[in-house]
């Protein structure tokens, strides 16, 4: 019996033939680079004893709600130190300079689609109304639909991973197999004036984006017949741990910073996840040599004001109740990072990611920066130190100039 012959292109896969010559040149950028493909996520190396869901109320979101018993200390501690009892109330209009005024103003309208917009999915279409790829391949082939639609909606980047439930939080139920987890790049230039209220308009254009992209996404596999649904993972209410979901789709890999570092946009992204039971190919995770080249770098903990990066090799104890113990890694204090950022109200009311914009990895992406790229994952210490070096030399990061004093 003859096999039936492969579904034809769809319409909408031949509009969307941009958007795969697009995917097309991000596999053969990585293949230039020396990204590898592994089985197995590199923060595997992280990992040294029993790993449990982590509550979701002990993130430093939530723990800045009044109504949580945990953290009062820290609730009582950032008041005493910023006469706040809010981490990014901006103050009145009048109380910020003149020219920090259009900055303020514009970051209120744009986090407010962030803040405000958590719509519901649509309906799943019924299943005789399903749509689906036949063939060996129906599950690759549903995948790079997906991932250009993701990126026709806006996404620059996009990977696909299982859902790993240690990285749900303990309070919440994901119950979908596959998570399509998106990348979206900051504005350098904005970027680059952290801390500044320019900066944090940066963070909320790209998380506004983030979540018009990801709820539209969500409705669109509802609408093909599947189970779907945007996940949070911003603010005091977040569904999965982004980080360790986004290396297992491999975006990058976990940097100095407690983020995600990607080949092409270093630090210099968001990210948010959309999960689904619609049946998908997964992505590997990658390995490029991050940690080395953190071990190497440092900027982000030098120049970090509040001293919420680690210097040196990473713990195995974490110092604050935001982390879980059985990781040896670098232990981020976003108590730290969330003082800093109502420490000058008038110059920012975020910190709008200082550690982000000082990371050398964050350059354009154009021949000569992709050729030091290719530096920072083959060459050796002493030459990742010479890189930074030259990096910090010639794109120097912004100094505070007595802004924080803490």
């Amino acid at each position: 019996m003859k096999p039936d012959p492969p579904m034809r292109m769809t319409e909408l896969e031949r509009a969307l033939e941009p958007f795969e010559k697009k995917l097309q040149a991000q596999e053969r950028f990585r293949r230039r680079l020396g990204v590898k493909e592994v089985d197995q996520p590199t923060y595997e190396r992280y990992i040294v004893g029993p790993i449990e869901r982590f509550d979701s109320r002990r993130n430093i979101f939530a723990v800045m709600k009044p109504e949580n018993p945990i953290g009062a200390e820290f609730r009582e501690e950032f008041e005493r130190r910023r006469h706040a009892d809010a981490y990014s109330r901006p103050l009145p209009y009048a109380e910020v300079d003149p020219e920090d005024r259009p900055a303020q103003a514009l970051n209120e309208a744009v986090w407010r689609l962030c803040r405000e917009y958590h719509p519901a999915s649509l309906p799943v279409k019924p299943l005789e109304g399903r749509f689906a790829f036949d063939g060996p391949d129906a599950a690759a082939r549903m995948s790079r639909l997906i991932k250009k639609v993701a990126m026709w909606l806006g996404a620059d980047l996009v990977r696909i991973t299982e859902v790993d439930q240690r990285w749900v939080y303990a309070d919440r139920e994901v119950p979908h197999k596959y998570a399509i987890v998106c990348a979206v790049s900051h504005n350098r230039a904005m970027n680059r004036t952290a801390p500044s209220h320019v900066s944090g308009l940066g963070v909320a254009d790209t998380y506004s984006r983030l979540k018009c992209i990801t709820t539209q996404l969500a409705d669109f596999i509802c609408q093909m017949g599947y189970d779907a649904a945007y996940r949070e993972t911003l603010g005091s209410n977040p569904d999965i741990i982004m980080v360790p979901m986004a290396i297992d789709a491999g975006i990058g890999e976990f940097a100095r910073t407690g983020r995600v570092l990607s080949p092409e946009f270093g630090l210099n992204m968001r990210l948010k996840a959309v999960t689904t039971d619609l049946p998908l190919a997964v992505d590997k995770p990658i390995s490029f040599g991050t940690h080395e080249f953190c071990m190497a770098c440092e900027n982000c903990a030098k120049f970090c004001p509040p001293r919420a990066v680690p210097f040196g090799e990473p713990t195995e104890t974490p110092d604050s109740i935001f982390h879980n113990p059985g990781y040896r890694k670098w232990y981020v204090r976003p108590d730290r990072c969330l003082m800093f950022w109502a420490a000058n109200r008038k110059k920012w009311i975020t910190c709008g990611g200082r550690c982000i914009a000082v990371c050398p990895w964050n350059q354009p992406m154009n021949p000569f920066h992709n050729s030091v790229r290719w530096m920072a994952i083959h060459s050796s210490a002493p030459v990742k130190k010479a890189l930074v070096w030259a990096d910090n030399k010639f794109y120097p990061p912004k100094k505070l100039r007595g802004e924080y004093e803490d």
